[in-house]
């Protein structure tokens, strides 16, 4: 597959084959990638063409589903799942063991070519072997443009990609969505932030230009990481808004919620989110308002830490008021934002901070608060919560329980004055650091 005389927008998407062979729906980074994927497609600009790709672990080498491709991502991966199921494809998960010991203890290439089903690229490609798809290696050429936009420390392959790309002269774009594996490694295993450390150092370099979701994430990366002191960054503003509305799509386990009063946390149960801040105010809310203590949905997977699984293990304590939400769609989702009386987001650190401004892009006032780059989703439309005062949550939901009036306030001045933004608006500033880069790349 050669680019055209403008050159081809190459965008890798191989973390998205691993997540989807378990997943149904995508949450986090996985979003991201595919959102700014389809905008960026549906507006190519300078590019004659833009192309997903992914890295085969065992070929070593980035490949692309030929003509006509696999459509909007948006909608072909979500369906991917059950397409597996209908092949009677082997699900990936494999039991704790001495044989998974074994099996993990051969080496990768090795591994996915005796196993393909372990790797999600090997596997896709397997089941589209039996839905006729045509996939073959892609050339990069001194017009093109590679762009990273997810995870680039994941499986070592990045700096083996980007230099392919630079080889031929092509430009080289990476997203980076957060550095707190090196600013607070300590929120995570060791070995996470050793990772992380490698794939900067390793990929990082062959960056033409990096872009970032803050000026808080863009300083950092400054700050803990040397090899990205020499290359242009540039912040471009994550979308909040969706196209989605809210059409009943409530999950099950909510069915008896609508109407009532409850806060919406959406967030990965990880220590980092804060959850157990919440649980505390909830058990402090019970004891002040018992019956009439507004419910607490927490939207998100992930196993929580052990002082939050403590607390949940006490429902008496917050009167059985506080539901989990493991596997919810962007549907459902919608129309959990869509009922959502307040929302609430006490993250101790954040890149950026999404969810507080999907909460203000639909009108939901989100007490959160300001760690790393949250205050730039708004100056004055979130309502500031410390991160370890659960007396001052509790407080802060009890004076809107208490005053109405005041809670409507609220919303009314952020639907007045909160501006959300839209996929083909991130899509556009993006693609002008791509199409800048690709540019400069030719010059030279």
């Amino acid at each position: 597959m050669r680019a055209d005389k403008r050159g081809t927008l190459w965008i890798d998407i191989t973390e998205l084959f691993g997540e989807f062979a378990v997943a149904s729906h995508p949450t986090g980074v996985s979003r991201v990638i595919i959102n700014l994927s389809d905008a960026l497609g549906a507006e190519p600009g300078h590019f004659d063409k833009v192309q997903p790709i992914f890295w085969h672990p065992v070929l070593r080498r980035p490949l692309a589903v030929e003509e006509p491709g696999l459509g909007p991502l948006a909608s072909f991966f979500p369906a991917l799942r059950s397409e597996y199921a209908r092949s009677g494809a082997i699900s990936l998960q494999m039991r704790s063991g001495i044989k998974k010991g074994l099996i993990t203890a051969i080496p990768k290439p090795i591994r996915f070519r005796v196993f393909p089903y372990l790797n999600g690229v090997t596997r896709f490609l397997g089941w589209a072997r039996q839905a006729g798809m045509r996939v073959g290696p892609i050339e990069f050429t001194s017009r093109d443009c590679l762009f990273v936009p997810g995870s680039f420390w994941l499986d070592g392959y990045a700096p083996r990609l980007g230099a392919l790309a630079r080889a031929k002269g092509a430009a080289v774009v990476g997203f980076v969505h957060d550095v707190l594996l090196l600013s607070n490694p300590e929120w995570l295993p060791v070995r996470h932030g050793q990772q992380f450390r490698r794939g900067v150092e390793a990929f990082l370099p062959h960056c033409s230009a990096i872009v970032c979701n803050s000026s808080y994430t863009r300083g950092e990366l400054k700050k803990h990481a040397k090899r990205a002191q020499n290359v242009a960054i540039d912040v471009c503003r994550l979308a909040d808004s969706t196209h989605l509305p809210a059409n009943g799509c409530f999950p099950q386990a909510l069915a008896g919620l609508p109407g009532q009063r409850y806060a919406l946390l959406v967030s990965t149960l990880t220590a980092r989110k804060n959850h157990r801040l919440a649980v505390a105010a909830w058990q402090k809310l019970w004891n002040r308002f018992g019956e009439n203590t507004p419910w607490l949905v927490f939207v998100g997977g992930g196993g929580p830490d052990p002082m939050l699984a403590d607390l949940l293990a006490r429902p008496t304590s917050y009167g059985d008021r506080i539901v989990q939400l493991p596997d919810v769609d962007d549907a459902a989702l919608e129309d959990l934002y869509a009922n959502a009386w307040i929302t609430l987001y006490p993250s101790l650190g954040e890149g950026y901070g999404l969810p507080v401004a999907e909460a203000l892009a639909r009108g939901k006032a989100c007490l959160t608060t300001r760690c790393g780059g949250i205050g730039e989703v708004s100056t004055d439309l979130t309502d500031l919560i410390s991160p370890s005062d659960p007396e001052e949550l509790a407080e802060r939901v009890a004076r809107y329980l208490e005053n109405p009036i005041e809670l409507a306030g609220r919303e009314e001045q952020i639907r007045k004055h909160f501006r959300p933004t839209r996929w083909n608006e991130t899509a556009r500033a993006v693609r002008k650091v791509l199409e800048d880069s690709t540019l400069r790349r030719s010059v030279l």
